[in-house]
């Protein structure tokens, strides 16, 4: 352990050297922070505006049941072991956190053009983390649906893993996170299937974009 937080150290200390480095790395962790500060508002106005119900045969033949506490040990453990992996290559920690924000600045602009009420037999998913930082306290939310959040984390897991049986265990673990959140009904299967297609494209782009 003493090795690797050495090795961590070191790392971050010879990139920190590069002023390029640190304006993106810097840059990076501003945007992330500007989401947290006007998300409550937005999420509360999504919360009350009408959307449709889709028609979803997989829900309907699923019976919703309350499976929050896999669904969240599955989240934060893997989001816990990918930011610790990450953090040993600074680089791809930052390429990490641009992609992650392009996600997420995908996911609200989604939310906003498919208005969506949410589906038949929902058991409330509440997220105390994504309460305390992102929805507010004011009220449950339960419309940010197009696409998964939890979803989209899994597949920067997926994705990022430096190891071959990091990256299976990843993949399972999404496949079941994905059939968690059927179960519960917090999800329509086409918010799923099109997580990982916004997600790989972000990453793509920051890709494409911080090899220019």
């Amino acid at each position: 352990m003493k090795g690797f937080i050495n090795s961590i150290i070191g790392a971050w200390s010879e990139d920190w050297k590069k002023p390029t480095f640190r304006l993106s790395f810097l840059l990076a962790i501003l945007s992330f922070s500007i989401f947290p500060w006007k998300a409550a508002t937005y999420f509360q106005w999504i919360q009350q505006r009408e959307g449709i119900i889709l028609y979803d045969l997989l829900l309907e033949l699923i019976p919703s049941k309350n499976v929050s506490y896999p669904i969240f040990s599955i989240i934060y453990c893997t989001v816990i072991y990918l930011i610790i992996r990450l953090l040993a290559t600074p680089k791809t920690f930052v390429w990490f956190a641009w992609a992650f924000n392009l996600e997420t600045a995908f996911r609200f602009l989604t939310i906003y053009l498919v208005a969506l009420n949410p589906p038949l037999g929902i058991v409330d998913l509440h997220d105390p983390v994504a309460t305390l930082f992102i929805y507010g306290e004011n009220m449950a939310i339960t419309k940010d649906l197009f696409f998964s959040g939890h979803t989209a984390t899994m597949v920067f897991a997926c994705y990022f893993l430096p190891l071959k049986k990091e990256k299976i265990l990843a993949i399972m673990l999404t496949l079941l996170l994905a059939m968690l959140l059927l179960i519960q009904h917090v999800h329509y299967t086409i918010d799923i299937i099109m997580a990982p297609l916004f997600t790989l494209l972000a990453i793509g782009i920051i890709k494409k974009w911080t090899k220019n």
